[in-house]
């Protein structure tokens, strides 16, 4: 009972929450945006292509203005998935260029690493103070919150004199 519970919801969902935003059509293709998903199609029935919502490519192709931007992206992916069965170098260079990206996002989250560590050994550096802050006698403690106060309010008087 449960299942059949969830298959009407979904099937309430995907066809009556889900109006059509934006329609379409331009030498052989159309195109469809419907709340949750981009459908693109061929007049002729011979190739179709869903995108579900998301920032790309299914928001920048609705807030565009005219549609020679959605036109092009039909043209360019119905080439591509064509070609990447039909011509063997073809497929290689997209292969190569997929690699080359893969790379340069590995280089990006190396450096990002190497700031993540350096940020957790200063995190970790803070905490060690604070600790130790929190570890001294109670005088001393003190002590020290007066002169972290005492910098402070100067540092605010240098601060409103400018």
């Amino acid at each position: 009972m449960k299942k059949l519970f969830e298959k009407i919801r979904t099937w309430f969902w995907f066809t009556f929450k889900n109006p059509v935003v934006r329609k379409g059509e331009s030498g052989g293709f159309k195109w469809e945006f419907r709340s949750f998903w981009l459908e693109i199609s061929t007049i002729s029935g011979n190739f179709k292509a869903r995108f579900m919502a998301d920032q790309h490519p299914f928001a920048y192709l609705l807030s565009g203005e005219d549609d020679s931007n959605i036109i092009g992206y039909c043209q360019l992916v119905y080439t591509v998935s064509h070609m990447l069965t039909t011509e063997q170098r073809f497929a290689d260079d997209i292969g190569k260029a997929l690699s080359t990206y893969q790379k340069r996002l590995d280089k990006e989250a190396a450096g990002q690493v190497k700031d993540d560590e350096t940020e957790e050994k200063i995190a970790l550096d803070q905490e060690k103070q604070i600790q130790e802050h929190i570890e001294l006698p109670k005088k001393q403690r003190r002590k020290v919150e007066r002169d972290i106060n005492g910098r402070f309010k100067k540092a605010v008087k240098e601060a409103e004199k400018k």
